[in-house]
């Protein structure tokens, strides 16, 4: 019989890092499941197998440099993205989970054999992985000197985010989504039969290889700047730098589609935001996870929280 795929993945991926191993990530602590599927128009009467990749989807870290932020006084809960000085109601990876769970979702109604679910899988990764590589092409990149900085050609727009990065860690949630469905898919099929289950070593194989050396496929994808120093005073004609960071917090931006939330999507049950603002009001907080978020909003000046005109009401999750 071949060895199960979680054996074999294990021993393919050993270099792949995990998500939770990345450096600097901040984990979710007031995100509530609920919510999480409200906002993702899931129902949670789907089907047992996207329930579960929902579920692993709503415990991974933010993205780099993003934040989940808590107003108190309201309860309700934003999105900060540090090196943008930008907030948002929407969780950052809204559109990532959306795409990846109506995948899982078709793939579960058309109950493959695991060859060919492996199969799609390793198309859907090659697909977003040409899809990264086409968007970075309109980028320019690193600038600057001392504080490094890219452009984009075809927006005009200049940010101090690396988009490199931004695209690496979204593949890698795809990634640990996608092939985590494909080993629990397995683990099912292995306990309903007997028969020997296919060897998907190469797929494997190839998905963690790829995943793997994203970071130089994404690099050499980005335009290498050319010509003048970005830092000398024309440099600006070219390569406009991002606006100077700031200390404060913008308000969530207005709606400017029919998609985009004008309130707020998640918040805090009414009785945890009781106790949070009673932590907040002694300065005395018992609770080790509300202690580590209100010391560090207190040493180091939390963002201001939304505008007023957030919800006073939440469902309790």
């Amino acid at each position: 019989m071949y060895p199960a795929i979680d054996e074999q993945l294990s021993a393919l991926s050993g270099g792949l890092a995990s998500l939770f191993e990345w450096s600097g990530l901040k984990q979710p602590i007031y995100l509530d499941f609920q919510q999480f599927l409200d906002s993702l128009s899931i129902s949670p009467l789907v089907p047992p197998e996207v329930l579960e990749v929902a579920r692993k989807a709503h415990g991974l870290p933010y993205p780099p440099h993003w934040s989940e932020e808590l107003d108190a006084a309201s309860g309700a809960l934003y999105f900060y993205h540090e090196l943008r000085d930008e907030s948002s109601w929407q969780h950052p990876l809204t559109d990532t989970f959306r795409e990846v769970l109506h995948q899982v979702t078709s793939f579960a109604g058309e109950r493959l054999r695991l060859d060919q679910l492996a199969g799609r899988i390793e198309e859907s990764l090659t697909e977003i992985q040409a899809r990264a590589a086409a968007d970075l092409q309109q980028w320019t990149g690193p600038l600057g000197d001392t504080e490094q900085y890219y452009y984009n050609n075809a927006t005009g727009c200049s940010t101090w985010e690396d988009p490199c990065e931004r695209w690496r860690y979204d593949i890698h949630v795809r990634y640990d989504l996608l092939v985590g469905f494909l080993v629990a898919e397995e683990r099912r099929a292995r306990s309903c039969t007997r028969e020997a289950m296919p060897d998907l070593t190469h797929t494997l194989t190839s998905l963690a290889s790829s995943v793997s050396s994203v970071q130089s496929i994404l690099a050499s994808s980005l335009t290498a700047p050319v010509g003048a120093d970005p830092d000398d005073p024309e440099a600006g004609t070219r390569w406009a730098r991002p606006r100077p960071r700031r200390s404060c917090l913008p308000l969530p931006p207005k709606a400017t589609g029919a998609s985009a939330p004008r309130r707020a999507l998640f918040s805090m049950p009414p009785h945890q935001q009781q106790y949070a603002t009673q932590v907040l009001q002694t300065d005395a907080p018992t609770s080790a996870g509300f202690a580590a978020g209100f010391a560090a909003a207190a040493k180091n000046g939390a963002p201001p929280p939304p505008p007023s005109d957030s919800p006073t009401r939440w469902a309790v999750g």
